[in-house]
């Protein structure tokens, strides 16, 4: 089974809004960035939106949200314990967190 993978971001207040940016495009690049063992692509789908335009407004004031589309949870255990490029990322980003949501579940 496909798993989708969600990941959304809340930035400290001292995270300027084009370090924010600078993050944001880089996760954007990890579907074509991240290999799997076989050296191709293997995130399936990949959406991301720097905005909540719900009307709900139960956002929690995180500033961005990704979407990525996995083959099966033994691509989702790469990305997260071998990928590189996620790896590096990860380094990059968390000290720049005030607090992240993670969630995944089976399609």
């Amino acid at each position: 089974m496909a798993i989708v993978h969600v990941v959304s971001f809340k930035y400290k207040d001292s995270v300027s809004a084009e370090q924010r940016l600078e993050l944001y495009n880089q996760f954007n690049t990890f579907k074509s960035a991240c290999l799997y063992t076989d050296g191709k692509p293997y995130i399936l789908d990949f959406k991301s939106s720097t905005e909540n335009t719900s009307p709900e407004k139960a956002g929690k004031d995180f500033h961005h949200i990704f979407i990525s589309t996995f083959p099966s949870q033994n691509h989702v255990k790469h990305y997260l314990e071998k990928d590189p490029v996620h790896l590096a990322f990860v380094v990059k980003v968390k000290p720049a967190l005030a607090d992240a949501f993670i969630y995944d579940f089976e399609i």
